[in-house]
């Protein structure tokens, strides 16, 4: 019973953390953040230069103004670090030649309980409004990269505001949100060699790109391929681990 009521005051805890703004106040859930690193979540069918939009190109963008506004990021790596997630799911509507397309960023971390530490849980703790446009095939490329260079910005203020430069660096122990929550290490995809969701018969690599597209509270991992295939998974056909 009792492990039942801390996992209830978990969740309400991320429904607490889960608020992209606070009026016109820094969002305290964002202080402390000095690194993070950046996944442009694509669609599962997705081409690398469909119509004329390079993927990595459009990484590069977001990340030159990220650096630009001397906002850190790093690369993926095993080290438990916060995600900043750009999700775009598209659909192209040839007979009507346009597309149709939805946009959100996120910023997800793991959070605990001080006084119970080894119950935590992932949490998006900062997230935009999902931005929704239908615009011609030939408009797409430009319109996509406005909306994610929108979102960024608006992720970068938010950072800014609770990280002002020149103040001593913030501790998230000092942050006043209820029952005193904490980022903490937690499984990442990169700390498997393979992982697939609970909601899913499929595993993947870890730099799968359906793979990132897990969300953290339903990830499993596996150290190895025969693992995956005892738990009743089967091979992602994209990544074929």
């Amino acid at each position: 019973m009792k492990t039942k009521n801390c996992y209830l005051i978990l969740a309400a805890v991320a429904g607490i953390l889960c608020v992209p703004a606070l009026g016109k106040r820094a969002n305290p859930t964002l202080a402390g953040i000095d690194e993070f690193y950046v996944f442009i979540v694509l669609p599962p069918d997705s081409e690398p230069n469909k119509d004329g939009l390079v993927w990595e190109e459009l990484q590069r963008k977001v990340e030159h103004t990220l650096k630009e506004a001397g906002v850190k990021y790093v690369k993926p790596r095993s080290l438990p670090t916060p995600e900043l997630r750009i999700y775009i799911d598209m659909l192209k509507l040839v007979d009507a030649g346009k597309y149709v397309f939805r946009i959100q960023t996120s910023l997800g971390r793991t959070v605990f309980l001080l006084k119970r530490p080894r119950l935590h849980l992932p949490a998006d703790v900062w997230w935009t409004k999902p931005a929704m446009q239908a615009v011609s095939i030939k408009d797409m490329p430009a319109a996509v990269t406005n909306v994610v260079l929108e979102q960024v910005d608006a992720f970068i203020h938010a950072h800014l505001a609770a990280n002002p430069r020149g103040a001593r660096p913030s501790d998230v122990n000092d942050v006043n949100v209820a029952l005193m929550i904490a980022a903490t290490k937690r499984a990442s995809p990169a700390e498997y060699k393979f992982v697939a969701s609970k909601n899913s018969n499929v595993f993947h690599r870890p730099d799968c790109s359906s793979a990132k597209r897990i969300k953290p509270a339903n990830l499993v991992g596996y150290n190895s391929r025969e693992e995956a295939l005892k738990a009743g998974k089967r091979p992602c056909k994209r990544c074929k681990p």
